[in-house]
């Protein structure tokens, strides 16, 4: 079947993740210092990670929504140092405003502005950043959240929804992102085709599901979709 659908992991696939969550949590650290020191005092993003991962621990669901794993973590700070929970919303916005502070690799855009032309273009992530946030929601016809679909990748239920939404069968669905097991391993699950992009020239292989193909820029991926299309047509 011919390619209709592109679907894009976000998180370390169009930008690196590790420095926007250390940005964001120290942001957020500054602000609960100014406005809630006591919480400040006693949890610093370390902490704070600490007690995200005994929430989850208890509430397993917590792990393919982590707005709402954020938000617990912050409820349950103000409640232990005696602060209202009246703070959440507004902390959590700190940390979201600085969330979205990404640096794009420089191949995305040009990227998205080739393809968006020739395929329906979705993004699906456990995250919770969101691509019209960022000013791109103009490259993207949907956007899947774990949250909202009620599992996280792995899991197939993310990927059958951009099927769903897309009315495609999977093998017309092309899945790229940078995670062996919650992408490749995931995508493939269900019978998309994937791609696996690695960034890092000298990364090895981990996953025990080999992708379709590997890129190490986005740059490579209009052609390698003309090249299976073409196969397709043939």
């Amino acid at each position: 079947m011919p390619i209709r659908v592109i679907c894009f992991d976000l998180d370390d696939t169009l930008w690196p993740i590790e420095p926007v969550i250390y940005h964001a949590e120290a942001q957020l650290h500054h602000w609960l210092c100014q406005h809630y020191p006591r919480i400040a005092a006693q949890f610093d993003p370390l902490t704070f990670r600490q007690l995200r991962q005994q929430l989850v621990e208890i509430q397993p669901q917590l792990s393919c929504d982590l707005t709402r794993l954020r938000k617990l973590s912050l409820a349950q700070a103000a409640a232990q140092v005696g602060y209202s929970d009246s703070l959440v919303e507004p902390a959590f916005e700190v940390f979201m405003a600085a969330r979205h502070q990404v640096q794009l690799y420089d191949d995305v855009l040009p990227t998205l502005e080739k393809l968006h032309h020739h395929y329906l273009i979705c993004a699906v992530t456990n995250g919770n950043a969101d691509v019209r946030r960022l000013g791109l929601g103009h490259w993207f016809d949907a956007i899947f959240f774990a949250r909202e679909v009620g599992a996280a990748k792995p899991h197939p239920a993310l990927f059958e929804a951009v099927c769903h939404y897309a009315q495609a069968q999977p093998a017309q669905v092309v899945h790229i992102g940078d995670d062996a097991v919650c992408d490749i391993a995931g995508a493939a699950a269900v019978g998309m085709r994937t791609v696996w992009i690695n960034r890092y020239p000298h990364k090895p292989w981990s996953g025990t599901i080999l992708p379709d193909a590997m890129i190490h820029s986005l740059t490579e991926l209009e052609k390698l979709l003309i090249n299976w299309n073409t196969k397709e047509s043939n």
